[in-house]
């Protein structure tokens, strides 16, 4: 093809005709610039198209990453939300105490009140590599990178509370196991071969008329309530999140 050119334009030269060798050559700079702008278009386009392949990805990734958050976050809640009941049973501050006789406080319910903490969140292992990676970036949609700021945000919360409750009840709250109780029967539940035949009982009545024990147990209730307030507002944001990125995939 090259050596075709070559020889129209030599013709031409050789016949003096120089306007049109001028008007030629011109025709053939515009042929290769159109061809190179074909070239650099399907380029563009191969490219947008493998782009739009990973981007879709890393969507169906995140969408099932977020579905088995989802339902960890609920079995999570699930957990506080006893855990608050517990606390609120031991304090004896039901809004509307149970119509029968007044309920005996055991060993195990009284160890789950005041053992118990749940420090787990729930677990987005895809995009925390993808954002490390920088591939959220492919995410075209402006709609959802705003809500992974959001879900940043409402996870850093969490983690706070979380993190503001455990170090209260390493300080404080587990003195009570150490210093106020026999523990020995609370393990019993636990370590089911051990004989309690000796150990002293706990009075649960007695133990929880003293002060301090009741305002621990109250700050544990309160730092609950702030962890389910925190793990509902993840929850919430993880659904909004998962349905954006079903109706973005259902558009392809």
């Amino acid at each position: 093809m090259i050596k075709l050119f070559r020889k129209i334009r030599q013709d031409l030269l050789n016949e003096g005709k120089t306007s049109k060798y001028f008007k030629y050559a011109i025709g053939e700079i515009i042929l290769v610039v159109i061809g190179i702008l074909i070239a650099l278009s399907i380029n563009n386009w191969n490219e947008a198209r493998k782009a739009t392949i990973e981007e879709t990805a890393i969507l169906e990734s995140l969408y099932e990453n977020l579905i088995l958050a989802n339902q960890q976050s609920e079995v999570l809640i699930t957990d506080e939300k006893t855990l608050k009941q517990l606390l609120i049973r031991v304090l004896r501050v039901e809004t509307k105490p149970v119509e029968i006789e007044r309920h005996t406080i055991s060993d195990s319910i009284f160890k789950s009140a005041v053992w118990d903490l749940q420090s787990d969140l729930p677990i987005i292992n895809t995009y925390v590599n993808q954002k490390n990676s920088n591939k959220i970036s492919l995410i075209k949609s402006k709609t959802i990178n705003k809500k992974f700021t959001d879900l940043d945000f409402h996870f850093n919360k969490l983690n706070d509370a979380l993190e503001d409750r455990l170090s209260v009840h390493q300080i404080r709250i587990d003195d009570i196991l150490e210093k106020d109780v026999n523990f020995i029967l609370l393990i019993k539940s636990n370590v089911p071969e051990i004989s309690t035949v000796n150990e002293s009982p706990n009075n649960y009545e007695e133990i929880l008329k003293d002060k301090r024990i009741r305002n621990l147990l109250g700050m544990k209730l309160d730092f609950t309530q702030d962890v389910i307030d925190r793990r509902v507002a993840l929850d919430k944001e993880m659904e909004y999140l998962t349905s954006l990125i079903v109706l973005e995939l259902n558009n392809r």
